[in-house]
């Protein structure tokens, strides 16, 4: 990770600058970069142990894991022939970048959060053939970085930043999709990552479906009432609060909050489990096309 290209979307503001795409050195912005010398990150678990509970025959309970904190430290350097003028700029731009109220007023229907995007590198080069895995956390800063500043050189601060994601999974960068047809009502999903991923289904309607339209996965039936539905209607569904889809379990028709076209159980909600799951529709009519959407996640 610190080998790589470590970007920041607020702002287009890049960290580790001088790295390029391939991991190689661009010696012109040694001097001209915010350079990340440390990454700490730490999941936040909470679960109901209780000492009393226990001790009374209970058992430990569930656990949540919620939240991740990243922790960067590092230093920000300016061409020594500029100093402390194109510092104080680039101070103020990292300053305006990392302002977790500006990426919440910026920002509002993510809550602030942005894309921190970087690559690491991987053995299995028959998965990624670079050898390298497009990755991002979905993070805002808590906030605004810390500087201290050193009057014995005016060509360098040194930051620590810290930064919060709602969402501890680390994701890759490229969304992938499968777009299921009455005539190919089954097909693979394909989660490459450590830990089951979130999902996104949008159904397009040519008219009105079936009483009981149901996606099905692993023995798992996710039903929807397509009955109602007229020639163009569109139902998205969200099935988990998530950093690339946001709040979860809803079903929405045409922007419209419609969660009675649900009719599966109230517990029963889809992901793509890792590795390949074959997912399959049924009760298909006037579905012009269900397309199931998620990216790999990690821990």
């Amino acid at each position: 990770m610190l080998q790589s290209r470590l970007a920041f979307g607020h702002n287009s503001f890049v960290l580790n600058e001088h790295y390029l795409a391939d991991g190689t050195t661009d010696i012109t912005k040694v001097k001209n970069t915010l350079a990340v010398d440390e990454i700490e990150g730490a999941p936040a678990f909470r679960d109901l142990r209780d000492p009393y509970h226990l001790t009374t025959g209970g058992g430990l309970g569930r656990v949540h894991k919620g939240l991740k904190s990243l922790r960067l430290a590092g230093r920000l350097l300016v061409p020594d022939a500029s100093q402390q003028a194109s510092l104080a700029d680039r101070e103020r731009a990292f300053l305006a970048a990392f302002d977790p109220a500006l990426c919440l007023r910026d920002s509002p229907t993510t809550e602030g959060a942005y894309a921190l995007d970087f690559s690491e590198h991987t053995a299995d080069t028959t998965t990624y053939p670079t050898g390298r895995i497009s990755l991002r956390y979905y993070v805002r800063p808590d906030g605004q970085p810390r500087l201290v500043e050193k009057l014995t050189d005016a060509a360098v601060r040194s930051f620590a930043l810290r930064l919060v994601a709602a969402d501890p999974r680390l994701y890759e960068q490229t969304e992938q999709t499968l777009s299921l047809t009455p005539g190919a009502a089954t097909g693979n999903v394909v989660n490459r990552g450590t830990v089951p991923a979130p999902m996104k289904a949008t159904i397009t309607m040519g008219g009105a479906g079936h009483a009981s339209f149901t996606i099905t996965r692993a023995g798992v039936a996710f039903i929807l009432n397509l009955a109602g539905m007229v020639n163009g209607d569109s139902i998205v569904v969200i099935f988990e609060t998530s950093a690339p889809y946001g709040a979860g379990k809803t079903v929405v028709k045409n922007g419209v909050a419609a969660f009675g076209l649900k009719t599966s159980s109230p517990s029963t909600w889809l992901d793509a489990p890792v590795g390949t799951t074959s997912f399959a529709m049924t009760n298909t009519t006037n579905v012009a096309s269900c397309v199931l959407a998620w990216r790999s996640a990690r821990a």
